[in-house]
């Protein structure tokens, strides 16, 4: 994978170049993608767990990974889940230069799945006025 993404949030930023990392500052930013996030909503069931997901979803499809390849894949990766809106998209930024898409149509599902995954930086598109309201 060819191509950085930096995610700017009110209170961090982000950078996806084959690794993720928080960054402080950038000094070139040519060639990066910029993209206004803000966390993703997410729903944390107390009283189930990540084996309840594996268990009782495994086989769903949530693009072209099930539930089982999928959290085996996320489970011990640090990763960027973020969620653009406006394309409808969902999109995993996973060190060791790893990009895959998922369905958008699953998003309410994986709002209880990605809450159960502790390695994630777990975003959503935003606007530019949302995170710099001066």
């Amino acid at each position: 994978m060819a191509f950085k993404v930096l995610f700017l949030t009110k209170d961090k930023k982000f950078i996806y170049d084959g690794k993720v990392r928080e960054v402080r500052q950038l000094e070139d930013l040519e060639g990066i993608n910029i993209r206004f996030s803000r966390p993703m909503i997410v729903y944390d069931v107390e009283e189930v767990d990540l084996d309840y997901f594996t268990e009782n979803f495994g086989h769903l499809l949530v693009g072209d990974k099930t539930v089982v390849d999928l959290v085996h894949l996320l489970k011990f990766s640090n990763f960027i889940a973020y969620v653009d809106h406006y394309r409808n998209k969902i999109e995993l930024f996973i060190d060791g230069n790893k990009y895959i898409e998922l369905s958008y149509s699953s998003l309410p599902f994986l709002r209880y799945l990605f809450a159960k995954i502790p390695r994630g930086i777990l975003l959503e598109n935003t606007d530019f006025y949302s995170i710099n309201p001066d």
